[in-house]
C-alpha cells in the first residue's frame, strides 16, 4: 500500500486540482491514500512515531537520493512493504524529523515548490501504476 502524507494545505488551487486528478486516476490502478497533516511539529512527530514501524518512511527532500522514472517504478512496484511518502511544507522537513529513520528521496535536482512536488509525486505514482498494468500512459 502507498500512503502520501501532505504536510500543510495547498494554497495554489490549480496544483491541488492536478494532484487530486492524478490521485483519482490512480485509484483505477492501485490504492494510494492521501492524508493531509497539519503543519504542526507535535502532530508531525506523533504521526511519524505511529508509523515508524509500519513500512518504509520516505521523506521528499531536495537533497535526497534521485531516481529516474524507470527506477522509481521498479522500486515502488516491487516493494514488499508499505511506502509512506512525506511531502513537507514550504520550509521542508522540520528539525524534529532528524531523529526518525527515513529514506530521503529527491524528485528532481531542480527546485520546485512543495505543492508542485506533491503533484510530481502523484504523477510518478500514476506512471508507475500505469506501467505495472500495461497502460499506454508511460509512452
Amino acid at each position: 500500500m502507498v500512503y502520501c502524507y501532505f504536510v500543510g494545505t495547498f494554497k495554489e488551487k490549480r496544483l491541488e486540482q492536478l494532484t487530486l486528478e492524478f490521485h483519482k486516476r490512480l485509484q483505477a490502478l492501485w490504492p494510494v491514500t492521501i492524508v493531509q497533516v497539519p503543519e504542526n511539529d507535535k502532530a508531525i512527530l506523533k504521526l511519524l512515531d505511529a508509523k515508524a514501524d509500519k513500512g518504509l518512511l520516505v521523506s521528499l527532500d531536495a537533497h535526497g537520493e534521485t531516481k529516474d522514472s524507470t527506477d522509481f517504478t521498479k522500486w515502488v512496484t516491487q516493494s514488499s512493504q508499505d511506502l509512506r511518502f512525506f511531502a513537507w511544507g514550504a520550509d521542508g522537513p522540520p528539525p524534529i524529523t532528524a531523529k526518525i529513520k527515513m529514506k530521503s528521496l529527491s524528485l528532481s535536482p531542480m527546485t520546485f515548490s512543495h505543492e508542485m512536488a506533491r503533484f510530481l509525486l502523484m504523477e510518478q505514482l500514476y506512471r508507475a501504476g500505469a506501467t505495472l498494468k500495461g497502460h499506454p500512459y508511460p509512452r
